[in-house]
């Protein structure tokens, strides 16, 4: 009798994890629908015209018609936005690591009393909000003069960066053994060759891991470069906005511009999404 109870206690919490992982698994192919519907709705809308994309909005198209993309090129001149995005978002991206390596590595090998004041003070960044700084920054960009320049989006755009970038990378730094810097110090190597000679190789996945979201969120910004640029010097994101008509609406043509801007960020992303798994989870895991 006390055989057969401790038997049936014990199929319960078999019953119910199966319960739950059914659920889990529901909620993720859901969660998986919900992102991968729009996608897919405009890969296919890039190729058609209003009229079709209204009578099967799922549905494949007849033939492949480029026109969208021709007429896209035509009305806002995309491959220029792009050029200029890559040109900002690289030029970003350098700066943002030049700046961000040596803080990291100052936090994450120089513990000192002050350490853990400095890293809360880069979390702060996180707390302003972007509607908060648009008026300061709009006044100190055209006090520069450099309003309507994307040299003024490369220096303002690490700014925003700098927080997520030095906490990320210093998380991943301190899994590096301090046995391999002191024996790069007993060797003579000074603190910059320990620097770029040893931390940087070995934190390639973490450096890969900001280089990717840095360039998703620079790539994807739209406030400040709506309001720092003019129409000459205008984003990808910006161009794709000026899309939509103010008589009529062209789905068609809407969703050619967004497919290209999508394409660099999705073969970015395909390309580095194990290294970018390496460096979450390698930063992430605490001795």
């Amino acid at each position: 009798m006390t055989a057969l109870i401790f038997t049936h206690r014990r199929k319960k919490p078999r019953e119910s994890s199966w319960f739950f992982l059914l659920i889990g698994y529901f909620l993720a192919i859901l969660y998986a629908l919900l992102i991968v519907i729009p996608l897919v709705f405009i890969v296919i809308s890039a190729f058609k015209d209003n009229t079709t994309i209204f009578a099967s909005p799922l549905g494949l198209p007849d033939k492949l018609q480029f026109k969208n993309f021709v007429l896209a090129q035509e009305n806002v001149n995309l491959l220029r936005a792009t050029g200029i995005s890559f040109f900002v978002t690289v030029g970003s991206e350098i700066l943002v690591l030049l700046l961000a390596f040596p803080a990291a590595f100052g936090l994450a090998r120089f513990s000192t009393r002050l350490s853990p004041i400095i890293e809360s003070i880069f979390g702060l960044g996180f707390l302003i909000p972007a509607l908060a700084i648009i008026m300061p920054i709009y006044l100190m960009t055209a006090r520069a003069g450099m309003i309507n320049n994307p040299l003024a989006l490369i220096i303002f755009y690490p700014a925003l960066r700098l927080p997520i970038t030095i906490i990320l990378l210093a998380s991943f730094m301190r899994k590096i053994p301090r046995e391999l810097e002191e024996s790069a110090a007993i060797d003579g190597a000074n603190i910059f060759q320990i620097m770029t000679k040893i931390f940087l190789p070995l934190s390639i996945p973490g450096v890969v891991t900001v280089v990717v979201l840095n360039f998703i969120d620079i790539w994807n910004e739209y406030l400040f470069a709506l309001i720092l640029m003019s129409s000459d010097n205008r984003t990808i994101q910006i161009a794709v906005s000026l899309l939509k008509n103010q008589r009529s609406i062209d789905y068609g043509l809407i969703a050619a511009g967004v497919l290209i801007s999508l394409v660099p960020v999705y073969i970015i992303f395909v390309f580095f999404q194990e290294r970018i798994m390496q460096g979450m989870l390698a930063g992430s895991i605490k001795e």
